[in-house]
């Protein structure tokens, strides 16, 4: 008796293998998609951010996390602060180095990283621009003769003495010059631009914030120079709080 092939379309076998394989191949799917997707980067800055100067020069510090949700690695080649006051640029700040974890002391040299996909950076970031080698070395130089100054009198003190010693007056107006060459901060609604250079420039990135500067953190920021002509805030550190700290919320 001839038999009859079955057709393999009946072939519950057949299909059983079929459907396996379709199993393992729907599994592999969403890897296979991520090979498609570019690098895509999130950021998200912690709500308040902290104003300081170092003589002026203006120095912000910003708890920023940036998020690799794309499918490709990487690379962060820049962060900067852009920020304006009623639609003119006012600063221009990068980020020069931040602290490993919040509790330390000591803060790393900001440099170019990666990130893969899924990965993270998250780290309190200082951003701010070193003065150039002409304000370097004239600081460097007023500082010199405050010094100087500063250790002929205190070696006409007895030893024990506890005084404030009051640099001279012509010593200490340059300082004074200095910081409002510098100075940036007036009252008022600032914007602020967070802006993300990669390896990819399809994958940069910018978000826009902003925050509001009053008269009394402007103040605040000025009090550090009443010390000036003690060298504080200049040549030591005169232990008062010299930042502050404001929102920012996206514009």
């Amino acid at each position: 008796m001839e038999h009859t092939a079955t057709p393999l379309y009946l072939d519950w076998s057949f299909w059983a293998v079929v459907v396996a394989a379709l199993a393992i191949a729907l599994s592999q799917l969403p890897p296979v998609l991520s090979w498609f997707k570019r690098a895509k980067l999130e950021i998200e800055p912690y709500s308040k951010i902290a104003i300081t100067h170092k003589v002026g020069n203006p120095n912000l510090q910003l708890h920023l996390i940036i998020n690799n949700t794309g499918g490709r690695k990487i690379r962060v080649k820049d962060i900067r602060l852009r920020i304006k006051r009623d639609g003119i640029e006012v600063a221009t700040l990068p980020a020069q180095n931040y602290l490993q974890n919040q509790s330390d002391k000591n803060t790393l040299l900001f440099t170019a990283f990666s990130l893969k996909p899924g990965e993270e950076w998250g780290h309190l970031t200082n951003f701010l621009n070193f003065f150039n080698r002409e304000d370097e070395n004239l600081f460097r130089s007023l500082e010199k003769e405050m010094l100087s100054d500063f250790h002929v009198k205190r070696d006409a003190l007895d030893k024990d003495s506890k005084a404030l010693i009051e640099i001279e007056s012509d010593l200490v107006e340059p300082f004074h010059e200095f910081f409002n060459r510098k100075f940036i901060w007036k009252a008022g609604e600032y914007d602020l631009s967070v802006c993300v250079t990669t390896d990819t420039p399809k994958s940069d990135l910018s978000r826009q914030y902003r925050f509001t500067l009053f008269e009394s953190h402007v103040s605040h920021l000025h009090a550090i120079t009443e010390h000036f002509k003690y060298g504080g805030g200049i040549s030591w550190d005169p232990n008062i709080q010299t930042n502050v700290i404001v929102d920012i919320k996206e514009a």
